[in-house]
């Protein structure tokens, strides 16, 4: 089953993904934007969602972020951590062993939509989201790019 919405090609590059990482900027190396179905635990495949995937470096340590955003909501300002329909991975791997956060871990964070054209495929906004009790911020983080329509999200790399 495929997402009906296609993209010219010639919509691309994807465009742009920074962030400051306890005020060390990020440096985006990959950005990959989908616009797809997500699999569902149980059930029919019905969901759609933006995916956001952008791979970098923060001070030479290999960091990734992944946002995964239900396509029905608007441009707006969501609560990064009580909001089910959005969700954030921070992914940081440092020389000995790998940190991964999850939005439900931390204690403060928003998204902010200010663009979702699903016949275009373009998604812009803001996020912020911070663990004070570890002395984490993820701060001026922004993202514009256009998302590619892909197949049915399976967990796996696209």
């Amino acid at each position: 089953m495929e997402n009906i919405t296609h993209f010219p090609s010639s919509d691309f590059p994807l465009g742009n993904f920074r962030a400051l990482i306890n005020d060390k900027p990020f440096t985006t190396t990959r950005l990959q934007g989908i616009l797809c179905l997500r699999s569902e635990l149980v059930g029919a495949r019905t969901q759609k969602i933006w995916k956001i995937h952008a791979t970098g470096k923060v001070a030479h340590r290999r960091t990734v972020f992944g946002f995964f955003i239900d396509q029905s909501l608007g441009p707006g300002t969501y609560d990064l951590v009580h909001n089910e329909r959005l969700t954030a991975v921070y992914h940081l791997t440092p020389r000995q062993q790998a940190l991964v956060y999850h939005s439900r871990d931390f204690q403060e964070g928003c998204v902010t939509l200010l663009e979702c054209n699903t016949r275009t495929g373009r998604l812009r906004g803001r996020f912020e989201f911070s663990m004070s009790a570890i002395d984490f911020t993820v701060s001026r983080g922004e993202f514009d790019l256009r998302c590619r329509s892909g197949k049915v999200f399976d967990g796996s790399a696209n």
